[in-house]
């Protein structure tokens, strides 16, 4: 299993793609990565199942 459930990058990463221009700033195109994979998709979808059930099974019709 891994060490963590959060996805960490280090601060050389950071610094690295700030360098390189990969970073939050609107004048380097804007671009978004895909960082969502299967597994966080399918849990996601889990989560959305479980409170949509929660939801409804305490509200009153």
């Amino acid at each position: 299993m891994n060490k963590s459930i959060f996805r960490k990058k280090s601060v050389s990463k950071l610094l690295e793609d700030l360098a390189s221009g990969y970073g939050d700033s609107e004048h380097h195109g804007g671009k978004l990565n895909k960082v969502l994979r299967t597994k966080d998709l399918t849990f996601m979808g889990i989560a959305a199942v479980i409170g949509a059930g929660i939801f409804s099974t305490i509200g009153v019709a």
